[in-house]
């Protein structure tokens, strides 16, 4: 069983999580493709925090002694798939960085060149 001293700690730091979320999607500090996962993982827990024979029925369904227990293992899968989330979007970004890097050497290399053919010129 859960403990209410449980639950209102899950509801309250569920609470100001989203809180937090949904003023920094606000202020355009996070984006909002970003914080899907984050909202979801609110919800999650509000309706755990609120429903305990929820948390019970996760955890007869992995056999897991403790609905506690059930709740930290599906605390860990969200931060597995968060933090896989993130290292796709750095490597995405890294990627692209590398490219316009690459680009902007060109550029240069051009522009240089341009600018080699003028002075010859004059």
């Amino acid at each position: 069983m859960i403990t209410i001293q449980l639950q209102i700690i899950l509801l309250i730091t569920s609470i100001i999580t989203f809180m937090v979320i949904i003023n920094l999607i606000r202020k355009y500090n996070l984006e909002l493709k970003y914080s899907l996962l984050w909202l979801f993982f609110c919800f999650v827990n509000v309706l755990l925090a609120a429903f305990s024979n929820l948390a019970i029925m996760i955890a007869n369904l992995l056999s897991i002694k403790e609905p506690v227990n059930a709740i930290f293992l599906l605390s860990f899968i969200f931060q597995f798939f968060l933090i896989f989330s993130l290292t796709l979007t750095i490597s995405r970004i890294s990627n692209k960085f590398t490219q316009l890097v690459q680009e902007v050497g060109l550029l240069k290399k051009e522009v240089e060149k341009i600018k080699n053919t003028q002075s010859v010129e004059r």
